[in-house]
């Protein structure tokens, strides 16, 4: 077999509750071949696991890597997670409860495979080769469906004593505000997420104000990123009012953030920012200036994320290659 180890390709996944991507990627990062599919997620564990099949094989024959050159494989997953096993305990989105798919991908590609939480994964590869990179200290945040966080301090991903720690997501910004998805009330996840601003466009047309998002909701039931955008770029008022209190809210919880642990810098990221561009950012990083009092001179940086889709399988690969190889 040729190649194992440090310089061998590696293959990176990013299982996520609508799409499945998968890499080959190269000991110098860049990425050799890629596949890309639909998630089941509510068929079960074994579909999601023969559909991330499918993607890695799919991955492997666009690179033109030989299947028995892959070094080993990292998985970035919704959770929450028993990262030494490699087992999805449960994930609300996925349909999976207590499923091994590291071992089970492992068998399949005969291969070493590291699972690790998506938002870590995405977030560390914005750390190591994105907009943080060359940094040792970072907090990101990535914002779509739900809000997720990933704290590095002194160059080490903070997972604190439950190994679970990072959920920045679930910081209370609102005593007694909406309802979120973990049951507590005024999280920011409920007041910024695409979830929290489809909720508000939904109460605003429950009491018959006019947008252009009505007929989108009610025929797919759910709005895109990308209905957002273009609603916002087309001044609809019910959209931008829904838009910029989310980025007030992130920016409040973001600015907290950084009075407590004063980062270097901050990544914002995810589907929302994909998709709003410059202007949301520049929005929420004012909020977030307005709100810290630790950084006087305005030094450390808020910055939007560089990678796009592409974190999440650059940091399966990243850490995957770390753990196996370099360890």
């Amino acid at each position: 077999m040729a190649g194992q180890g440090d310089g061998a390709p590696v293959v990176g996944v990013d299982l996520g509750g609508t799409k499945i991507l998968a890499a080959v990627v190269g000991a110098d990062h860049v990425i050799l071949g890629r596949g890309k599919r639909n998630t089941p997620a509510k068929e079960g564990g074994p579909a999601i696991l023969e559909t991330m099949k499918a993607c890695v094989d799919e991955a492997i024959a666009a690179s033109g890597v030989a299947r028995g050159d892959i070094a080993a494989a990292g998985i970035g997953s919704p959770g929450p997670l028993d990262v030494k096993s490699g087992v999805i305990l449960f994930s609300a989105n996925l349909s999976v409860r207590n499923y091994p798919i590291g071992p089970e991908l492992s068998a399949y590609l005969d291969r070493p495979v590291l699972v690790q939480n998506d938002v870590r994964v995405g977030g560390y590869a914005e750390f190591r080769l994105g907009a943080a990179k060359g940094y040792r200290d970072m907090i990101a945040a990535f914002v779509g469906t739900g809000i997720g966080g990933c704290v590095v301090m002194g160059g080490e991903i903070v997972t604190g004593s439950t190994a679970n720690a990072g959920e920045i997501g679930h910081m209370i910004v609102k005593a007694g505000g909406s309802r979120c998805g973990c049951g507590s009330k005024g999280c920011m996840e409920a007041l910024a997420s695409k979830t929290a601003m489809q909720r508000r466009i939904a109460k605003a047309i429950r009491k018959g104000t006019p947008t252009v998002l009505k007929d989108k909701i009610a025929r797919k039931g759910r709005l895109k990123s990308g209905d957002l955008a273009e609603a916002v770029a087309a001044k609809d008022p019910v959209a931008v009012k829904a838009v910029q209190r989310a980025a007030h809210y992130l920016g409040l919880g973001l600015g907290g953030l950084v009075n407590v642990l004063g980062p270097e810098i901050v990544v914002i990221g995810g589907g929302v920012v994909n998709a709003m561009g410059d202007p949301w950012v520049d929005h929420v990083r004012n909020v977030a200036r307005a709100q810290i009092i630790t950084d006087t001179s305005s030094t450390i940086r808020i910055e939007r994320a560089a990678l796009g889709d592409d974190a999440g399988v650059l940091g399966a690969s990243l850490l995957a290659r770390e753990h196996f190889f370099r360890g």
